[in-house]
């Protein structure tokens, strides 16, 4: 798929004529020369190989002196380039998923709860400026692959000074100048932001700022950099190319397969204006192993581990016929180095920000000036940072201060104006439409306004809302909401067989205060004016009807789930309560209480266990519209999405997950519950109960789900979903 979407904006660097690149050959501290120099290829998923290959080397006992690599080759040799062992490598890179890492989607872990929008979420979109439409520079989020980067590059490039010659390991990494097709060979500057660059697939990522200017992936004209492994002054280059092969002609019938062809054809030949011949080629046995496809690691590594292995007898004659014996050259400087981790914080720094108060942003970003810089604090304040949702980029970089260290966040902000689509399919809602609008930073401290549109067959309406959490208070916020909302429940018989669905039309306005504990808790009180109309329906025994309501509700919410329907790890807790005061002009009064828990926990590699609560209780007489609903398939197997309404409810449910093979996942669920027309009815000896079977499949455009259930009494349900709520 990057492929494909590669062709859609390459040749950008087709006619472009190469210019002299910065190869110098580093001096070492003892007077000699690299001799061994490695040059990585890009390639995605299949970079992966090369940690095989080090693996190799390592084992060998032939050091690697310097390394050139582009794209995905970049990360891989960066981060062995910091002075990590092959084994820490390997730790680092298996620890990590990229499949999330390169999805594109939020963690929604990083967003407060007050701006998660788990109910109604959406997949695509585009922003509005002072110019029209600003359609996206990436296809694809950038804030999780810049964290990590940070994270594992940042403090060896600050102790080398930012320079690429003062790591353990030499380094260059290649990328493409958008303005004019000129590779780029990076020797200096920011490690992190320069792996990020020549990382930066077209169309999929956005283009790096780097020293003035837009640079895009290293691949594009130089995805095997030999040239600049040779540039080190080794007398033995060593080559591991892991790049895709050739397309397949029935791969290329349709018109993107025609496009990625001819973007493939051209790029091989940018490729050869910097061609030449190493001394040694590897090129593991990877198969038609996708560059997107971000599983079967081992067998990759193992792939890259053999290749070198079988690579081992010329490598050492080359290095012989060198006459290179010995220990391997020496790079550590003399003079101490600068150590991130703990330096005293002299300043804080933003740059980039025009609209955005810098007040805000500071005080988000919430690094204090004088304690020891700790670097996963910084990460965090980073994630705030991006979780605003009011900015496009954001990065952390860090600079020698007279005092200590400038801590400097560069920002660039998002056009004032955006527009968000979803869609999903249940059983329950059959087809769901999302639309929302939004204005960010509309009064300059961060306020949102936004508009929302819903279409399904369970509900019509929508909402227009104005939210502020930062311009007051640290912590504190506000929510304002008035909606129309046409909520139209499905209502089943005794025997489970569907009658008809109801038509409850929700009016009205909710004014709420909002303390947020982190980004993981949310406390918050309001107040509701609305009206309720009940339409009736065949078959269902509620009059038409139009109820006021003047509610006083507080909730409770602990959250720090990494998603919300399939968790692979977290809890959740959330508590809700609603007063309806008759006093104050509510056609009925009544309480309402419910709280619902989930986990989210891994038992092994490929197997999570997730349980499942839920509870409402309510007092007086409780109207229809707002009866506890469940069922399945998640509470309930077997039984219909809410089939079951109650005044009062009780149910639980636990799930097992394995991973099958790559992505797809086996779910196996049993549950229990019931409704009750009283709390005094409330028994557990009368529970219904389900157990059900299925499949997922974390898709591009939210998880696929297909269950089978089997409820008390041997009725069985099948559902289906799509989407990511």
């Amino acid at each position: 798929m990057l492929r494909r979407i590669l062709a859609v904006v390459l040749l950008l660097g087709f006619a472009a004529a190469a210019q002299a690149d910065d190869t110098t050959p580093p001096e070492t501290r003892d007077g000699h020369r690299p001799r061994l120099a490695l040059a990585l290829s890009g390639g995605g998923a299949r970079g992966i190989a090369h940690i095989g290959v080090l693996r190799a080397l390592e084992e060998a006992g032939i050091p690697v002196d310097a390394i050139a690599a582009s794209s995905m080759g970049a990360v891989i040799g960066g981060i062995y380039a910091t002075g990590r062992t092959a084994e820490e490598l390997d730790e680092i890179v298996l620890s990590v998923d990229w499949r999330t890492l390169f999805g594109g989607r939020a963690d929604r872990r990083i967003e407060p709860l007050a701006r998660r929008h788990d109910r109604f979420g959406t997949f695509a979109g585009v922003d509005f400026g002072k110019g029209g439409l600003e359609l996206p520079a990436g296809l694809l989020g950038e804030h999780r692959v810049n964290r990590f980067l940070i994270e594992v590059l940042a403090p060896a490039g600050y102790a080398a000074g930012s320079d690429f010659d003062r790591l353990p390991i030499p380094f260059r990494c290649v990328a493409t100048a958008l303005d004019d097709g000129e590779r780029v060979v990076i020797s200096s500057g920011d490690l992190a932001l320069a792996v990020r660059a020549s990382m930066s697939l077209p169309l999929v990522f956005p283009p790096v700022e780097f020293e003035g200017r837009r640079l895009v992936d290293g691949l594009v004209v130089n995805n095997l950099p030999i040239d600049v492994a040779r540039g080190f002054g080794a007398p033995v280059v060593v080559a591991v190319d892991v790049g895709s092969p050739p397309l397949k002609p029935d791969q290329y019938k349709s018109a993107l397969g025609v496009a990625e062809q001819i973007t493939n054809l051209l790029a091989e030949e940018r490729n050869k204006d910097f061609a030449e011949e190493p001394d040694v080629l590897i090129r593991p046995e990877l198969g038609r192993h996708s560059a997107t496809k971000y599983s079967d690691f081992d067998m990759l590594i193992e792939q890259g581990y053999e290749a070198t292995r079988a690579a081992l007898p010329e490598i050492r004659a080359k290095l012989e016929a060198a006459s290179v014996r010995g220990a391997a050259a020496t790079f550590i400087p003399a003079d101490p180095r600068p150590v991130l981790e703990g330096t005293p914080i002299a300043e804080v720094v933003v740059r980039g920000n025009d609209r955005m108060s810098e007040k805000v942003l500071r005080r988000t970003f919430n690094i204090p000036i004088g304690p020891g810089f700790i670097l996963e604090r910084g990460l965090n304040a980073l994630d705030k940072v991006e979780a605003t949702g009011l900015l496009e980029h954001a990065w952390m970089k860090f600079e020698l201060a007279p005092e200590g260290l400038r801590v400097v966040l560069v920002v660039r902000e998002a056009p004032p104006f955006r527009g968000d689509i979803g869609g999903a399919y249940t059983e329950w809602e059959k087809a769901r439409g999302v639309l929302r609008l939004l204005n960010r930073n509309t009064f300059g401290f961060g306020e949102e306004i936004s508009l929302l549109f819903v279409a399904s067959d369970a509900d019509v309406g929508g909402a227009l809302s104005l939210r502020g959490d930062m311009a007051f208070l640290k912590g504190f916020g506000y929510r304002v909401d008035g909606f129309v909302l046409r909520d139209k429940p499905r209502f089943f018989d005794e025997e489970g067989d569907s009658i008809n669905r109801g038509d409850f039309e929700r009016r009205g306005v909710d004014a709420t205060l909002q303390v947020s504990l982190e980004r993981w808790g949310l406390l918050e009180v309001g107040l509701r004016y609305g009206t309720t109309l009940t339409r009736s329906k065949a078959g269902i025994d509620l009059p038409e009807a139009t109820d006021e309501n003047r509610m006083v509700f507080a909730s409770v919410i602990l959250d720090d789930l990494d998603d919300l329907l399939w968790p692979n790890s977290g809890q959740r807790l959330a508590v809700r309560a609603w007063w309806n005061f008759q006093d104050l002009g509510a056609t009925f009064p009544f309480w309402r209480v419910h709280g619902e828990g989930r986990l989210g926990q891994r038992l092994g590699p490929g197997t999570v266990l997730q349980l499942d609560a839920a509870v409402g209780l309510s007092g007086n007489e409780m109207p229809a519209y707002d009866w506890f609903r469940i069922g399945g398939p998640y509470l309930i197997p077997g039984y219909f999405h809410e089939q079951l309404k109650g005044p009062q409810a009780v149910a639980g449910a636990v799930s097992l997950r394995y991973k099958v093979v790559s992505e797809l996942q086996a779910v196996a669920r049993v549950g229990v519950g019931n409704v009750y027309s009283s709390r005094d009815a409330i028994s557990f000896h009368d529970l219904r109960w389900g157990v059900g079977v299925g499949l997922m499949y974390p898709s591009r455009v939210g998880p696929l789900a297909l269950e089978i259930g089997w409820r008390d009494g041997g009725d069985s349900k099948v559902s289906l979903s799509l989407g990511w709520n």
